[in-house]
């Protein structure tokens, strides 16, 4: 080979290996942002039914799934107790009361799209009813179970918000992996820029913009938890793989996290699968449970709390790896 031809190859080479790297990078990106939220169709939406009328809720089911088969799940309840306990331990979207006084049960702060489409439903099926009764108006009385306040009517604050919730816990933890070489100034940072950063978080959508109505420093232990989980995570994997285990704990953060976190669309509007398993990494483990401490008190909140603690147990575990494969113990 002459010396021509090596130089060439030696110049071409890694600028052919960037434009395909990026050109990878970035469609890889683009589909994993992009394809859920074009692709989304309401598949198994749980909506509560009650009335004193038996069998109301497979007779719906049969309707809807006749224009859009699987698209919702309608499950009967005994009375309105029931299906408005359901709707408040966020077991379904919304709830449909087929009685003399016809109402919608909706939850804004589970989801403004979800309690929209319920509404939606609502008065289609009103519709369907008037003309079934001979013109006879039947309109649903709507009755939010879980508004999201007049400061942020559209509950758009945590959406907008989730953002930096991830991106403080990246941002520590690459600086702590590129400054910090002891292992305990690395918990230390993830301890105290967390609960700094959540502090300051938490007061601007909580007690400024209104965007959670929960109980402020039980929000404040939650993105601290959130950030000192992914930030030491990122330190662990910086420490043992250097790049490549930075970029792989970033790229599953961040670049897969955040737009299956199900912070703008229901779980059940992403392809299957990918929506719950959104909800096991730490964004959608810790927007739900903002969710739920904020207008969903009676909720069950363990598999978010345990998911949060399960990455802050790996970011630790990791980091302690990484400090042994030091040659001096610190």
């Amino acid at each position: 080979m002459s010396e021509s031809t090596s130089e060439k190859r030696a110049f071409w080479a890694p600028v052919i290996q960037i434009s395909v790297m990026v050109t990878v990078i970035v469609s890889t990106i683009l589909t994993i942002f992009a394809w859920p939220v074009a692709t989304a169709t309401p598949k198994d939406v749980p909506i509560g039914v009650t009335s004193p009328v038996p069998n109301v809720a497979s007779g719906l089911q049969g309707q809807f799934d006749s224009v859009q088969k699987g698209s919702f799940k309608f499950i009967e309840y005994k009375d309105i107790a029931a299906a408005k306990k359901a709707v408040e331990r966020r077991e379904v979207y919304g709830a449909i009361v087929l009685d003399s006084n016809p109402e919608i049960m909706i939850a804004t702060g589970a989801s403004p799209a979800m309690a929209q489409l319920i509404t939606n439903i609502g008065t289609e099926l009103g519709n369907q009813l008037t003309k079934a009764n001979g013109g006879s108006a039947f309109v649903f009385k709507v009755t939010d179970l879980a508004s999201v306040g007049t400061k942020d009517p559209r509950g758009l604050g945590l959406s907008a918000g989730s953002l930096p919730l991830i991106i403080a816990g990246i941002v520590v933890g690459i600086l702590g992996s590129l400054r910090l070489r002891k292992r305990s100034q690395k918990f230390a940072v993830a301890g105290i820029a967390g609960l700094l950063a959540a502090s300051s978080i938490v007061a601007i959508l909580n007690l400024w913009l209104g965007s959670l109505a929960g109980n402020y420093f039980l929000e404040v232990l939650v993105v601290a938890l959130g950030i000192a989980a992914v930030s030491l995570t990122v330190m662990g994997a910086a420490g043992l793989a250097k790049r490549a285990g930075l970029l792989a704990v970033i790229g599953l953060f961040f670049i897969i996290g955040n737009p299956l976190a199900g912070v703008a669309l229901p779980v059940e509007f992403y392809p299957t699968g990918f929506g719950i398993f959104g909800q096991y990494l730490p964004l959608g483990a810790e927007v739900n449970l903002l969710r739920r401490i904020s207008y969903f008190p009676q909720a069950d909140t363990t598999m978010q709390w345990v998911t949060l603690s399960a990455w802050l147990v790996v970011g630790i575990a990791l980091v302690v790896l990484s400090g042994l494969r030091k040659p001096k113990a610190e």
